[in-house]
């Protein structure tokens, strides 16, 4: 609550707010973002607000935006503003081309999300609100409508379904907590069906393409009981991966490069994140990002990370960080998935 609280304190006095999601702006960016701003103005209804996204939403949020009342500034100026919050952001390294504006407005920055703590954020930001047993930043901002008395509107109910139904792979993740939050959204006005009809599309021919051509090049490597694929492809790493953990392998990682930015997605099965305790974001993803000159994050099945080098060379040294974690006994199962808690029962992390 103390958290909730400096927010509240920092709205009341702010007359203008940027909100930013992420670079490509993933629908739980975009939809936390407008519930957020909704919340923003209960509390100080003389308040701008604004929202904006590195490079652009993502193909999939565009479909959403046209559900979503959200405006999508293309060049904010973040030292024009008294106040700037970022959502599903894990570190600043995800704002690209914003993040040194950001950090040279000197303005008093919030950062909101539920991935696995970043250690950089405390340094650059004023504070974090952080609930890494949240499985998207859309529960999250639901339970700040609940700590902080704010009914919740349809339009932001809607928008939290919609986001929370997308994070979750369409609930293929979702633990206790998100189906608390799921019902506590429907009650609250909003409608699953076209929720769950708009956050469906058509896989297009260059994404089919570079799945298979994944699973093409994939490398199988057997670390004890498990079966990990390694993979390199040039473009939709995140959905690659995906991919060979329905081709039966319990941890996919696939790498790709694209002029000097090398790309890394890792996926895994529940089973596995259950058992080994290994958290992708905070025990691979984030060790690569630092080892390899980048930054690297995410949830304990599905994590990326952005750093600098050859494809090769990254996928060898997620293979050594894995030996190294799995050779180690007291990391077996230290860390159950799905440990969520009912909202209730929540802890959130506030980072100062």
């Amino acid at each position: 609550m103390p958290g909730y609280a400096r927010l509240v304190k920092l709205l009341k006095s702010a007359d203008s707010v940027l909100v930013l999601g992420h670079q490509n702006a993933d629908p739980d960016a975009v939809c936390s973002a407008y519930a957020f701003s909704l919340l923003a103005k209960r509390v100080n209804r003389k308040l701008k607000l604004s929202f904006a996204s590195p490079d652009g939403v993502s193909k999939l949020s565009n479909q959403i935006l046209r559900a979503v009342a959200l405006e999508v500034v293309e060049s904010p100026d973040p030292s024009n503003v008294d106040l700037i919050v970022t959502v599903d952001t894990n570190t600043l390294q995800q704002l690209g081309n914003l993040k040194r504006p950001v950090l040279d407005s000197r303005k008093p920055l919030v950062m909101i999300d539920h991935h696995a703590p970043h250690p950089e954020n405390v340094k650059t930001a004023t504070f974090v609100i952080c609930d890494d047993r949240a499985t998207s930043t859309c529960e999250m901002i639901l339970d700040m409508h609940a700590k902080l008395h704010i009914p919740l509107s349809r339009a932001a109910s809607q928008a939290l379904l919609i986001g929370l139904i997308v994070e979750t792979g369409h609930l293929t993740i979702a633990t206790r907590r998100t189906f608390h939050s799921a019902c506590s959204l429907i009650k609250a006005g909003a409608d699953p069906e076209p929720a769950l009809a708009i956050t469906r599309s058509a896989m297009d021919d260059s994404e089919r393409i570079a799945r298979l051509k994944s699973a093409q090049r994939l490398r199988m490597e057997r670390i004890g009981k498990w079966v990990v694929a390694v993979s390199d492809v040039g473009s939709y790493h995140a959905s690659a991966a995906r991919a060979l953990i329905a081709l039966g392998a319990h941890l996919a990682v696939v790498a790709g490069k694209r002029n000097d930015e090398l790309t890394v997605s890792f996926r895994s099965t529940r089973e596995f994140a259950s058992e080994t305790g290994l958290h992708l974001g905070r025990d691979l993803a984030n060790p690569l990002g630092i080892k390899m000159g980048g930054m690297g994050g995410g949830h304990s099945t599905a994590a990326g990370a952005n750093v600098k080098g050859e494809v090769d060379q990254a996928l060898k040294l997620v293979l050594r960080i894995l030996r190294d974690y799995l050779a180690q006994p007291t990391k077996a199962n230290t860390v159950p998935f799905g440990n969520a808690q009912a909202p209730s029962q929540t802890g959130v992390t506030t980072q100062e």
